[in-house]
């Protein structure tokens, strides 16, 4: 074959398709090209409808004037430089048993005796 000399860079010459001729089909390829496809374009309407529940979640965290809600495991952070926000879902167990934990932290905070609040500020 002849080499085609191209910008000073030597390139093989390379026959173009026949005409009527097309690629064998490798069908574990094609299956795997198209189920890619399929879940990227779910992926990219599933982004869109993020972005557009973010914006809501925002817009109703400056209608209400927070910048932090906690209730009953779902914690929402506004962060108000970048204008976005932070979110945070527990399973109904598991907010239950750190709303427990939390409460027992408070209990032992407030078990001082006098002979230990002496020793702390000393």
């Amino acid at each position: 074959m002849a080499k085609e000399k191209t910008n000073g860079a030597a390139k093989s010459a390379r026959q173009d398709r026949l005409p009527g001729m097309a690629d064998a089909k490798i069908q574990a390829l094609h299956n795997a090209a198209m189920d890619y496809a399929d879940i990227r374009d779910q992926r990219q309407a599933l982004t869109k409808q993020e972005v557009d529940l973010k914006e809501k979640l925002i817009g109703l965290m400056h209608a209400h004037k927070k910048t932090v809600y906690d209730y009953n495991g779902v914690h929402i952070e506004l962060i108000v430089e970048e204008e976005t926000v932070k979110v945070r879902v527990k399973s109904p167990e598991d907010a239950e048993k750190s709303e427990t934990k939390a409460a027992k932290k408070v209990d032992k905070r407030t078990e001082f005796n006098p002979a230990q609040e002496q020793a702390i500020e000393s």
